[in-house]
């Protein structure tokens, strides 16, 4: 993002000053800060909406019984075709044992959709470099294929089970989406120097510059 905000800074012509605290901010930096702020919001949301869901779920993850290690004999014919709710862990590892039940869904694939699709998005609206058609579609297929790859990794890590990634993944590409075309202005159309004035009757046409004061009639 650095970069092609560096790259849209050096390509454009007309840029605003701002000033903050009495010192004026460089466009670049200012454009860096608005584009990296909307991104960072929409991680920020796309996380926390994962992290409820995992303590309010409590799904338990694939390889609950290699944490666990429960005190139960599952040769014995009382505990065969039942649905066993008593038993202990004989890991004492407070935080394994804490992060085996937060299966659904997987942060990794919510995090990992989220950031990869809205850069994407991003390189689709600001990454606009004529010099090759293809270069900006290849990063984008590269992003898609980090996403894809990461989700794919917690399922034959035995992290998740499918569902758990499907969900993340959704969940994540859903809020990128949502931010990229509510909340960030990536595809705002570029506001011209003149805006159009109420025609009255007897008056010709006019224009008026963005003070109001020059008119083009």
């Amino acid at each position: 993002m650095l970069l092609i905000e560096f790259v849209h800074y050096r390509n454009t012509n007309s840029h605003i000053t701002r000033t903050l605290f009495g010192r004026n901010i460089h466009p670049w930096v200012w454009n860096c800060y608005k584009v990296i702020g909307v991104f960072g919001f929409g991680m920020a949301c796309s996380q926390l909406t994962t992290d409820i869901a995992k303590y309010t779920v409590g799904r338990l993850r694939p390889h609950f019984f290699a944490v666990c290690v429960p005190d139960v004999d599952c040769s014995k014919e009382e505990f065969k075709y039942r649905y066993i709710e008593n038993f202990k862990c004989r890991n004492t590892d407070k935080h394994r044992l804490k992060d085996m039940r937060l299966s659904f869904p997987s942060g990794h694939s919510s995090f990992s959709a989220y950031t990869m699709i809205y850069l994407v998005i991003y390189l689709q609206a600001r990454f606009v470099w004529q010099g090759s058609k293809l270069l900006r579609h290849f990063l984008q297929y590269l992003c898609f294929m980090m996403a894809m790859g990461t989700a794919l990794s917690r399922i034959s890590d035995y992290k998740h089970h499918w569902s758990d990634v499907l969900v993340g993944a959704l969940q994540g590409a859903l809020v990128a989406v949502l931010v990229a075309a509510f909340v960030s202005d990536l595809f705002s159309a570029p506001r011209s120097g003149l805006e159009a004035v109420t025609e009255t009757d007897g008056d010709a046409p006019c224009q008026a510059g963005s003070s109001g004061i020059n008119k083009i009639c």
